[in-house]
């Protein structure tokens, strides 16, 4: 039986994926992890699918354009000998415009508790499922790590450790981190249904986007336009989301 099972969702072929590539050059032992390609239609769906064909007692969860480290494999592997859920360093690749929106990657430089963990770089041993259930495949995209962190917390501790690293872009463009920003907040709606927000607040909550002047400041021009164009986005997204429930 393997010590890992690495979960990742793609619609991409095997051959093409970059994070197995990443993997497949490692020093951990080939027969020690499994890696398990899911092209289901969404994420949570992909990751489910994963965690029931898995040999492994401990599950790791990268996105197909996420590159780990050297040594990632090793080192989360001991981290789950000690901890139940962890997470770790995220590294957007360029310093670009997009950098600027991407300071919830990186939690800081030593090691701690945390709230939040993102697909990309995520890991935990079976049980944490056994116990709190499944990624709900209701979110197809967006919100589903802070929905399932949030029931995770409920009966374990989330651990980061900023060595455990990988490398993963938030978006490839302007156009990307807009259309991700209305992709994530698609899924918005749904998720407040699940908290309790009154219907009330969750339009006082969407229109605070687009009614905040200090959401069009920028650091640069260029900052600015993109920040904008993300709030437009957000409010649609929430917008659409809240005629679909």
């Amino acid at each position: 039986m393997p010590e890992l099972s690495v979960i990742v969702p793609t619609l991409k072929p095997r051959d093409e994926i970059e994070s197995v590539t990443r993997l497949e050059s490692g020093s951990f032992d080939d027969d020690d992890y499994e890696v398990l390609v899911q092209r289901e239609d969404s994420a949570t769906k992909a990751r489910n699918a994963g965690i029931r064909r898995a040999s492994a007692e401990k599950l790791v969860f990268l996105d197909d354009d996420s590159l780990p480290t050297d040594g990632y494999l090793e080192r989360v592997s001991d981290l789950l000998d000690c901890e139940s859920v962890v997470t770790g360093r995220i590294v957007h690749p360029r310093d670009d415009v997009i950098k600027r929106f991407t300071t919830h990657y990186d939690q800081g430089p030593e090691p701690r508790y945390v709230t939040r963990f993102w697909g990309c770089n995520a890991a935990c041993r079976r049980e944490v499922f056994e116990e709190v259930g499944m990624w709900d495949e209701n979110i197809t995209w967006g919100h589903e790590e802070k929905e399932l962190a949030d029931r995770m917390l409920t009966r374990h501790p989330i651990y980061y450790d900023p060595e455990l690293t990988v490398v993963h872009p938030y978006a490839d463009s302007v156009r990307d981190y807009w259309r991700k920003q209305y992709k994530l907040e698609l899924q918005t709606p749904y998720l407040w249904e699940k908290e309790g927000v009154p219907r009330s607040q969750q339009y006082f909550r969407t229109l605070q986007i687009v009614a905040n002047p200090m959401n069009y400041v920028g650091f640069s021009p260029k900052h600015a336009v993109v920040r904008a164009g993300s709030n437009l986005m957000q409010f649609a997204g929430r917008v659409v989301g809240m005629r679909r429930r």
